[in-house]
């Protein structure tokens, strides 16, 4: 092991030959400097293995062999190496980013950086309270000069105001150091612990003047208006420095002196963090310079850092478990943010659009944003997960609000960012200068989140249930991307196929269900994948993600690992929808609403965990005052999936925008996480009573409003994928009603809706994908007449729309059949009323997506179209076997639906007896009458065949007449496009009762975000970029702090 004097030793002796040699050597200097970082690196790393083989404890060492106050004292714990692990490998790879800096300014740069990393593992390692402010002063001087490495205006103002700050800062310090000397007489922090004397009002004082200094090192709100301008102004590398860096070293400085804090300045330092991590949040809602946005992010991220070691008291053991995961997190993704700034020329978001020019680059972006906003497999997800189990046990739950509150807004900004750069327009590439050098930091800042977040389950609680294997396809599949569409597609189904080979015999009860419908849906939606060429670069690895998440999800068996596979399956289902042409904002709205239904789910389970002690989903079987709460919570996330009336805003556009085959994908499968989730609560905590309302009840008007408003909607629109959008709104309504019954057939129906839509909005929205990849529109009313140009994809559609009505003799008949039953069962009878109105509204659009693409003229556009390729039918053709199979012998799958159902809901289920037909016409019986599906079948398609029989017999000489092979009145026809009426098909029925379809939800939703941006605009206003108003907010955030933990407040 190393002793840490060489740390000292090197930093010095270096720097000081640095200024000797001046630039004679100048070429020499950027390897020397890397390779002393290099050096302090291996100090780290020689020190803390030792630590993680338990081969020794902490380390004090003493210099010259005297004990403070003689001489300086440093102690080498797991905690401070670890902190001087990250702070030196930030500054070996900010060397590496700075290599042609260094080699061009090797006296003042070179000399400086290398100052500044030393002391800052010299401030990690002191004991004493002196001497932490001797390194402060350094580094006060090293980031000033460091500020000033670009010769420009900011940067002048920035150094400035730092300056100024700095000796606010100082003064605070050293004030409140000479008072701990004078009323205990030591500063060594062990003897200020051992003597027991710091209860005094003067010894408390002094206490918070050093605390509160630190406190404003770390730039809390509303005293950082200095910092913002600095990470403006500063080049970014040294903006990297500030946020990933010092801000680590300060902090860790603050976590080592918070032990003399006594309970009152835990409350009041909790507070601070709580409020700067919400407001920096709150107000880079409304930034456009993307440095002084991560200036805020970083304010933000260190704020909650402090919050979180401020409630040690609270969280107790684990406190730096979490505090590391968050700090790690931001530190190496923030800068690695700052160094991707340095590459981009722009001074707003749009120009980071270039980025997309280099998709290493974006890959990049990508990895530190989720890194940022707690997404899996990175350590801050792990963290975020056990703060609020630590949060939610100790019943802080107004901290846990908060927090929930600022991660929320965090996420707005940064995805609203990262869809600005996937998708906004390109100005020009000139944009990036692309500078390799430059580009080896982030990518080992991306690779060392990725490491962490893999070894963060081995520190957290109940983590070890994860099940990596699916994710290994994710992986692969970026490592191939490079070749064709066919082999990728291949690879892909084979694994699914093999996966389910495997998974699907160990699955039981619903999650075989669901499983059946991700695995399934899986294969038949990929399959559409063959009629795209070339190679598609991106899509296979995000489609293998959410299908990782939705498979492992059905295999989770606790909440964590739950909440694990839903955030990845957002993810992945976040990147498909944004690979759309014009889908940014719809990308961006079902990403905030997926993350807002995330953190309720996150608060929900944490809660359900401290009542019960259970990680399983048991965890939901409790009786609490709480527990309607938790109910409601964790129904509202998983409605968000299921885009439940008031939560859809996301759907219509997401569907519709995106690509042909990722539209069955989001609406056929991805729909149904948020029902498997629901059936999972519901199933454990059953019906909920706040203040004496059954929730049930006020979800069945829910699913019944749902229901008629997503059909409503659905008829009055003109684009065929969007009016299939909202018609899974609709059937989504129809499966949330049927489990809200609580019953044996109420599931039935809710069971059997699930596959069914799954399979009918596959088969549609693979039709209409066909269809678009022939004429390239999706406006009903600028088609007509294909049914002879795409006959096959018109007979999916038929069937499709017959099935989706519930009419006889397709399963949807079925539906309907049992939705009645379960009604009259349970006595819903307004909302099965409500229902009927529902469906016969259903006829409004279906009859409209057949008649307007299909019937009718054909347009003299569309007279060289062909039918759909094999690889578009083959899909929905296989779909259509199954529903005709379900339709002709119903009991293949509702009897097995009963038979799992019979378990949860021993009463009120179908009697199934055989009928005079052997081969498997079984007919179902309830207590209101009897059904019989394979002789309706038989019956209908009897009718069906003798009518065709006798229009052939009777028409079989009749000539076929052309399109224009007619006259009337003397005249010829007119076009097809004056024939064909489409256009605003529902006129009349939208002007007596479209007033309900109109936007009252995203008029809402609307309204809340223009409140925030609101706020934020009028709360940013204190940051005039005045240096004398800053050194105000400082002396102001000082004296409030030491009125509120002295006033009483």
């Amino acid at each position: 092991m190393v002793s840490p004097f060489y740390l000292l030793l090197v930093g010095l002796g270096l720097g000081f030959l640095l200024g000797l040699l001046g630039k004679k050597f100048k070429q020499f200097t950027a390897p020397i400097i890397t390779l002393a970082f290099g050096y302090f690196t291996y100090f780290s790393i020689s020190w803390i293995i030792p630590f993680l083989n338990s081969e020794i404890t902490e380390t004090i060492i003493y210099t010259a062999g005297f004990k403070p106050p003689f001489a300086i004292s440093l102690a080498i714990g797991m905690n401070e190496i670890v902190i001087s692990l990250v702070i030196n490998l930030l500054g070996f790879l900010s060397s590496i980013y700075l290599w042609n800096r260094i080699k061009n300014d090797s006296v003042s740069l070179g000399t400086v950086l290398l100052v500044l990393i030393m002391t800052l593992n010299l401030i990690v390692f002191t004991r004493d309270l002196f001497n932490i402010f001797v390194w402060l002063e350094i580094i006060a001087i090293s980031s000033a000069g460091l500020i000033l490495l670009d010769k420009n205006k900011l940067s002048f103002s920035a150094g400035f105001k730092y300056l100024l700050a700095s000796s606010i800062i100082s003064s605070l310090y050293l004030l409140g150091v000479v008072l701990i000397y004078f009323t205990n007489g030591t500063l060594f922090l062990d003897d200020l612990l051992s003597n027991g004397i710091l209860t005094s009002a003067m010894s408390v004082s002094a206490i918070f003047l050093v605390l509160i200094a630190l406190i404003i090192e770390l730039k809390p709100f509303p005293a950082n208006g200095w910092a913002l301008d600095i990470y403006e102004g500063a080049n970014p590398a040294i903006g990297a420095l500030m946020s990933g860096v010092i801000s680590t070293a300060i902090l860790f400085v603050f976590y080592k002196l918070l032990i003399l804090a006594t309970p009152q300045m835990f409350w009041v330092f909790t507070l601070i963090g709580i409020l700067t991590f919400l407001f920096s949040n709150l107000m880079a809602l409304v930034q456009n310079n993307p440095n002084r946005l991560l200036g805020y992010s970083s304010i933000s991220q260190i704020g909650l850092t402090v919050a979180i070691l401020s409630l040690k008291p609270i969280i107790g053991a684990n406190t730096e478990i979490i505090a590391f995961g968050i700090l790690i997190a931001h530190a190496f993704a923030k800068t690695g943010l700052f160094w991707i700034s340095g590459i981009i020329n722009g001074n707003k978001l749009e120009d980071w659009a270039a980025v997309r020019t280099r998709p290493f680059l974006l890959v990049l972006f990508g990895v530190f944003i989720f890194a940022l906003s707690a997404f899996p497999p990175f350590p801050s997800f792990y963290a975020k997960w056990e703060l609020m189990l630590a949060l939610a046990n100790h019943g802080q739950y107004f901290w846990m609000l908060l927090i929930l509150l600022g991660s929320m807004l965090e996420a707005v900004y940064l995805f609203r960012w990262l869809g600005i750069i996937v998708k906004a327009e390109i100005v020009t590439e000139e944009n990036i200068t692309l500078d390799y050098i430059k580009l080896s930091p982030p990518i080992f800042s991306a690779l060392i989140l990725i490491i962490a977040g893999y070894f963060s389950v081995y520190f957290m609680s109940n983590t070890e249930t994860i099940n990596y294997l699916p994710l290994l396809a994710v992986v692969v599949l970026w490592a191939i991307d490079f070749l064709p569409v066919w082999v990728k597609n291949t690879l892909l189904i084979a694994a699914v196929v093999i996966y389910s080979y495997f998974k699907l015999p160990l699955l039981h009860d619903f999650n075989l269900i669901f499983g059946i419908i991700f695995m399934a849906g899986a294969i038949l939606t990929l399959l559409y994948g063959y009629s795209v060429k070339g190679k598609r670069p991106g899509f296979y690895p995000i489609a293998a993600m959410m299908y990782a998440g939705l498979i492992t999800m059905v295999e989770a068996s606790t909440l964590f690992s739950f909440f694990f596979a839903w955030e990845i399956m957002t993810v992945g289902s976040y990147f498909l929808i944004l690979r759309g042409k014009n889908s940014q904002p719809h990308a961006l709205s079902y990403m905030l609403f997926s993350v807002g239904g995330a953190l309720l789910l996150l608060a929900g389970f944490t809660l359900a965990h401290s009542i019960t002690g259970s990680f399983s989903f048991d965890a939901f079987v409790m009786n609490s005052t709480l527990s309607p709460w938790i109910f409601l919570m964790i129904t509202i996330g998983f409605l968000t999936k299921t885009a439940s009336l008031g939560l859809h805003i996301w759907l219509p556009g997401a569907h519709s925008e995106a690509e042909a085959d990722v539209s069955p994908m989001v609406s056929g499968i991805l729909l149904k996480a948020g029902v498997f989730g629901l059936i999972i609560l519901f199933l454990r905590m059953g019906h909920q009573y706040i203040y004496g309302i059954d929730l049930m009840y006020i979800l069945s008007w829910l699913g019944v409003a749902t229901a008629i408003g997503g059909n409503l909607m659905a008829s009055f629109q003109e684009d065929m994928k969007r009016l299939l959008a909202y018609s899974s709104v609709g059937q989504l309504g129809y499966i949330l009603f049927g489990l809200s019954l609580m019953s044996h057939l109420g599931w039935l129906l809710a069971l059997s809706a699930s596959i069914m839509h799954f399979m009918y909005k596959t088969m549609l929205f693979q039709a209409i994908g066909g269809v678009y990849s022939r004429t390239h529109e999706r406006r009903m009313y600028r088609l007509g007449g294909l049914i002879f140009q795409m006959p096959m994809t018109f007979i999916v559609v038929l069937i499709g729309i017959i099935a989706l009505s519930g009419v006889p003799p397709l399963a949807g008949f079925a539906g309907k059949w049992i939705s009645f039953n379960a009604v009259l069962q349970q006595q819903y009878y307004l909302q099965g009323a409500a229902m009927v109105i529902a469906g016969a509204i259903a006829f409004l659009y279906l009859f409209r997506l057949i008649h307007a693409p299909f019937l009718g003229q054909l347009k003299d556009n569309l007279r060289h179209v062909k039918e759909a390729s094999f690889w578009i039918l083959l899909p929905q053709y296989i779909i259509i076997t199954l529903v005709m199979a379900f339709s002709a012998i119903p009991g293949l799958l509702l009897e097995r639906l009963g038979t799992i159902l019979i378990k949860y809901f021993p009463e009120g289920g179908l009697t199934w007896v055989n009928s005079a037909i052997s081969f498997g016409a079984r007919t179902a019986i309830s207590q209101y009458g009897y059904w019989n599906g394979t002789y309706v079948m038989i019956i209908s398609m009897g009718i069906f065949i003798i009518l065709l029989l006798v229009q052939w017999l009777t028409q079989r000489n009749n000539k076929k007449v052309g399109q224009f092979n007619i006259v009337y009145s003397g005249e010829r026809p007119s076009s097809p496009e004056t024939t064909h009426f489409a256009y605003n098909f529902y006129a009349h029925y939208n002007k007596a009762i479209g007033f309900l379809t109109y936007p009252f939800a995203s008029m809402f939703w609307n309204k809340i975000s223009n409140l925030f941006h609101d706020i934020a605009n009028q709360t940013r206003l204190i940051y005039d970029g005045n240096g004398q108003s800053y050194l105000i907010h400082i002396m102001l955030f000082f004296l409030v702090s030491f009125y509120i933990l002295f006033g009483g407040i």
